[in-house]
């Protein structure tokens, strides 16, 4: 399961822009995923006319899927 989600953008002046993310717990759903991207893509500072020639979305720091706990147990 990833942690790290990292967006890489490439300007149309080829000048490559990397945000990145990485939380406790893996995103659970697709949505989550584009939702973290669409935040990190908020923290880019180029303006709404700005045009890209790339825009991509990785996935890093993984661990097991047993290592991931979506909800405490009750009492640990």
């Amino acid at each position: 399961m990833p942690r790290t989600i990292v967006l890489k953008l490439k300007t149309k002046e080829f000048k490559i822009l990397t945000r990145s993310y990485t939380s406790d717990s893996p995103p659970l759903s697709c949505v989550e995923l584009t939702d973290i991207a669409l935040k990190l893509r908020d923290r880019v500072d180029l303006g709404p006319q700005q045009r890209f020639r790339l825009v991509g979305v990785g996935l890093s720091n993984f661990q097991d899927a047993g290592e991931t706990k979506s909800q405490p147990d009750l009492f640990e």
